[in-house]
């Protein structure tokens, strides 16, 4: 769910002539006047185009808007006008200006309408940008695209109508236009006290004062209300803020309003600027463009430098670009190059890999992953393999691609500062820079996207005539898509990936094709540090796992069951119309469907509804009554015991109904209706009194003083708020509570936390392996021990967290305890308890070989479905796929297979297991066919000239 666009505004027709109407009455009274009084004279004054009169309900609507808008004056004892207001009815004003006055005095200054600000200049923003007039349907669809805003059903109601009377717009038959757009661009920005703050702390830092913390707290919690949905109680939130940004005098009813800042914003402001001064007078190094956008802190630290490459180094380390001169600042005279410091000692672990690596003598040297828990020191791993391979390979270079700019900046610090490198001999490609081989570099360290855009790394190896490359793709997992993946399309001789995470799913009976490519293009997995093996050897601290069961409400039960119902009738018929080739195509059961759904015309409907459905049987468990429950107690435990707790989601919307639930809307899954069916969550209340509850206490906890989050997420509309989050997250910071959606990108280094929530999880390893990461990072004190829960519905697709990797035996230095949340019938009021046997899910499990002996041709088959596979052609002949075409097998034990399986379903897929036993896909489910030769015995047909046959050009029907 996006923002709420601002409520709609009423009865700005003829918006002058009402205006004037009421200024005044209001002004030729001797005294504030009523607002039952002031409508009673209006409607005789304003009357319908047909000369009758008005009703009074009506006018009471258009009275609250021009109170609202600040034409009137609302105070205790009744409604009056401002100064300004007077002014204008004196010609002293054009209603233009007079009516800007009245928006910033009314809805800027004192805070009555903040988002309102915020949406005139979102409009206007958009109608500026526009290449022809904006009818106001088009306006309002550009906003919901550029802002994803969500409106009610009067959209935009009123606020074209404002901008055309402020002058801001013109409205032409095509549309409207701008006029002088910078002119007003800027007064919106200059009153829109939320922006201002957010270019305050992008300037002076996250964690400056001012402003004070609790400032920055109900800041952060306005912003998060209002971008998730939240409205109506949000005002309260900014006007901590506004009243502190701003000077006392601007309440007063002044000719002109204006916005004034506080003595204490403008002293730090002045401030600033002397520090500027300071160091371009103290440093020859630095010019007022160096220092544009350094915080006030930073500043600091520069002006107090004793030498100007202390000062350069100061710059360095804050973060806003990187330069040469930053580079050159880091080197330390004197020291050995391409060698780590003398009292400087490599982990055993990081021996032994780099060591690993190189596998001299062995066709695999030189390539290969090597799989890292997080936080044990990979980079430093990377950099010994560098050093040894430079050493080896003198007139070699080295590429290290990295995801994020911070973890550009990471390792040029870490080349320089760690190994020695000598600046000179490093370059870079991304954040502004365009460094190449050709100019002289051995090492370069590229952000992946500036690696692959107009194949820029490929250009530089062959423009510099490199014969020996050495490629270390870091977060190697990252670059699989379309578009990264081509970073392997570049020249190298040696290859190194770095993850905790290479593959997607480790445990799958096949690598994805994903996998599959990162394999083929930097070679197997050769060493392997897991959490477990980290914990024993002291890399990373205690930390313990609790899984927390719940179950769904009886009414979420009927509805999952139905919604199961439903996913088991499409797979039924999507296997009874492709099931050779769904066992023909590799991935995952998803994938193979998109596959199919592609590149066939007029697929069966049934893939759709599988799609369907399972979204949202998903939905309907992720928005469990019961996970909102756990998550509750959890937090407010964590609040209670002063402790820092990270909650991971899977989507954006689960975090949104962390913050204001009871704004959000969404498909109603719990009454068991199949077809789509937005639903006011207001209307889930009346059928769920439980869910009521416990979004009212979600609410109620944050507006409490004491919990005091942030969000991290992809989807802000301003990506600061990540830095604020990570910032105020910290050990320094305010923050208790950090509200993020799955694993924090690589390259943050994100604060410590005490407490792991995993509300809402994908059963994605990867994605519990890197969620396990962030919150083991726990800071300076090594007794200190993480806690990571992890949410599930019991008997549910949930449960799939427990399917296929034993956490019990990968994670056995760990302390893992399984909770249940248990529930009196009929509430949502619950307690944590130990789960009992029955409640602990079974580990995965090992399918054991059955005997053959007791298994007829066409049982249903319960051993293992892996092995060598060769299929059988529309003649019942058995073959292999080769490059050079098919390979016919001759082998009479796979030649009477080959029968069988043709008669039965016309050809497909055969699998041959460790224990020869050979299956196939039939009657929706596995069966054994027969025991055979070992593969490795297969005989296959030769050609007249002696080589094996092979068909290169086949018709479509032979499959």
């Amino acid at each position: 769910m996006g923002r709420r666009f601002p409520p709609p505004l009423f009865g700005l027709e003829e918006a002058e002539q009402r205006a004037r109407c009421f200024v005044d009455i209001a002004r030729n009274a001797n005294e504030p006047i009523s607002k039952t009084e002031l409508i009673g004279r209006a409607r005789t004054q304003l009357l319908k185009p047909e000369g009758d009169a008005y009703t009074e309900q009506y006018l009471r609507r258009v009275v609250s808007t021009y109170i609202q808008l600040g034409v009137l004056r609302q105070t205790e004892q009744g409604i009056a006008v401002y100064q300004f207001a007077r002014d204008w009815r004196a010609d002293e004003l054009d209603f233009e200006t007079f009516l800007w006055y009245a928006i910033k005095q009314s809805w800027a200054l004192e805070g009555a309408f903040p988002e309102g600000i915020e949406g005139l200049y979102d409009i206007h923003h958009v109608v500026k940008q526009a290449d022809e007039p904006l009818q106001r349907s088009a306006i309002r669809t550009r906003l919901g695209e550029k802002h994803e805003y969500e409106f009610n059903d009067e959209g935009i109601r009123g606020y074209p109508l404002l901008l055309e009377n402020m002058g801001a717009f013109v409205e032409r038959s095509e549309g409207y236009e701008t006029t002088s757009p910078e002119k007003f661009s800027e007064r919106f920005r200059n009153a829109d006290i939320l922006w201002q703050f957010e270019q305050w702390l992008k300037r002076e830092g996250p964690n400056t004062a001012p402003p004070s913390d609790r400032v920055k707290r109900d800041l952060a919690k306005y912003y998060m209300y209002r971008e998730s949905g939240g409205h109506g109680q949000h005002r309260q939130l900014l006007d901590t803020a506004r009243t502190d940004y701003l000077d006392e005098s601007v309440l007063a009813d002044a000719s002109e309003p204006r916005v004034k800042r506080a003595d204490t914003y403008v002293e730090q402001h002045r401030h600033r600027r002397n520090l500027r001064d300071t160091i371009c007078s103290e440093f020859e190094e630095f010019t007022p463009r160096d220092l544009a956008g350094l915080s006030t802190a930073i500043l600091e630290q520069i002006a107090a430098a004793e030498t100007e490459t202390e000062a350069i180094r100061v710059k360095s380390s804050a973060g806003s670009g990187f330069s040469r001169a930053d580079l050159d600042a880091l080197e330390q005279t004197g020291r050995p190059t391409y060698a780590f410091p003398d009292e400087f000692e490599l982990y055993e672990w990081q021996q032994e890999a780099a060591s690993e690596w190189f596998r001299e003598g062995t066709a695999d040297g030189e390539r290969g992953i090597a799989q890292v828990v997080t936080g044990a020191g990979k980079t430093v791993m990377a950099l010994e393999v560098l050093r040894q391979w430079l050493a080896d390979n003198p007139d070699g270079v080295v590429t290290v691609v990295v995801p994020t700019k911070v973890l550009m900046h990471q390792w040029l610090e870490e080349l320089v500062e760690t190994l020695g490198v000598p600046p000179s001999d490093i370059g870079w490609l991304g954040d502004g820079q365009k460094d190449g081989f050709e100019d002289g570099y051995r090492v370069l360290v590229s952000i992946v996207n500036s690696a692959v855009k107009e194949d820029a790394l490929s250009q530089t190896l062959r423009q510099a005539g490199v014969d020996d490359h050495l490629l270390i793709a870091d977060e190697c997992h990252r670059y699989t898509g379309d578009t990264f993946s081509t970073i392997f399309d570049c020249e190298r001789t040696a290859a190194l990936g770095l993850s905790a995470t290479p593959l997607s799913d480790p445990t799958a009976e096949e690598r994805s094709p994903e996998d599959e490519m990162l394999v083929e293009n930097l070679g197997e997995i050769y060493y392997e540090l897991s959490y477990d093996e980290g914990q024993r050897r002291g890399l990373i601290p205690d930390f313990r796992i609790n899984y927390v069961g719940f179950d769904l409400t009886d009414a979420e039960q009927m509805a999952y069951q139905r919604l199961t119902d439903a996913v088991v009738d499409a797979v039924t018929d999507i296997e009874r119309q492709y099931q050779n080739r769904l066992y023909e195509l590799s991935g995952s059961f998803s994938r193979k469907l998109q596959v199919i759904r592609n590149n066939t015309e007029k697929a069966t409907p049934a893939i759709s509804d599988y799609f369907k459905y399972t979204q949202e049987r998903r939905e309907l468990v992720a928005d469990a009554v019961a996970r909102q429950a756990v998550t509750l107690e959890l937090l407010q435990g964590s609040v209670r015991d002063e402790q820092k707790a990270i909650v991971f989601q899977e989507r954006i919307e689960h975090l949104e109904r962390m913050v204001a639930p009871k704004e959000t809307r969404g498909r109603d899954s719990r009454t068991g209706e199949i077809a789509d069916t937005d639903v006011d969550r207001a209307q889930l209340y009346d059928r769920y009194p439980a869910l009521k509850e416990i979004d009212e206490k979600l609410e109620e906890l944050f507006f409490t003083a004491n919990y005091r989050p942030v969000m991290y997420h992809s989807g802000h509309r301003n990506k600061a708020w990540n830095d604020f989050a990570i910032e105020w997250f910290s050990d320094d910071g305010f923050a208790n509570v950090m509200l993020s959606v799955k694993a924090l990108i690589e390259g943050v280094d994100v604060p410590s936390a005490d407490v792991g929530i995993v509300r809402v999880s994908s059963g994605s390893i990867r994605q519990r392996i890197q969620t396990l990461g962030r919150i083991l990072r726990t800071g300076d004190d090594p007794d200190k021990q993480a806690e990571l829960y992890v949410l599930y519905a019991r008997d549910t697709v949930d449960s799939n967290i427990f399917e296929r990797y034993d956490w019990r035996q990968e994670l056995s230095q760990a302390e893992v305890r399984h909770l249940t949340w248990a529930t009196d019938d009929g509430t949502i009021d619950g307690r944590l308890r130990p789960a009992t046997d029955d409640e602990i899910p079974d580990p995965p499990t090992s399918r054991t070989i059955p005997d053959p002996d007791e298994l007829d041709r066409g049982d249903r088959y319960q051993g293992p479905r892996e092995g060598f596979e060769f299929s059988v052609n529309a003649d019942g002949r058995p073959f292999v796929d080769t490059a050079n075409g098919r390979k016919f097998i001759e082998t009479a034990s796979y030649q009477e297979i080959a029968s069988f399986v043709h008669r039965e379903k016309g050809g497909g897929t055969v699998i041959v297991n460790g224990a020869n036993h050979a299956i196939t896909y039939l009657a929706e489910s596995f069966v054994f066919v027969a025991v055979v030769d070992d593969p490795n015995d297969i005989e296959y047909e030769q050609d007249e000239t002696g080589g094996l046959t092979g068909e290169a050009n086949l018709d479509i029907e032979d499959w």
